[in-house]
């Protein structure tokens, strides 16, 4: 898969999780600890993609310390 492909693909998933968060605001009651978690995901997905677009390749790490 090329650069671009891949860095669409980042795209795409970031996009999901902020359109999930949005769609999410109008639950009642409101779970902002679950709207939070997708805003938190999809800027990390778009950073990692912003990184790959300019050659640095982003960890892959799920660190639980």
């Amino acid at each position: 898969m090329d650069k671009n492909s891949i860095v669409k693909l980042w795209h795409d998933f970031a996009n999901d999780d902020l359109v999930t968060a949005k769609y999410l605001l109008n639950l009642y009651p409101l779970k902002l600890e679950i709207i939070c978690y997708h805003c938190q995901q999809s800027a990390e997905k778009i950073l990692k993609g912003f990184l790959i677009d300019k050659d640095i390749e982003p960890p892959r790490t799920h660190d639980l310390r």
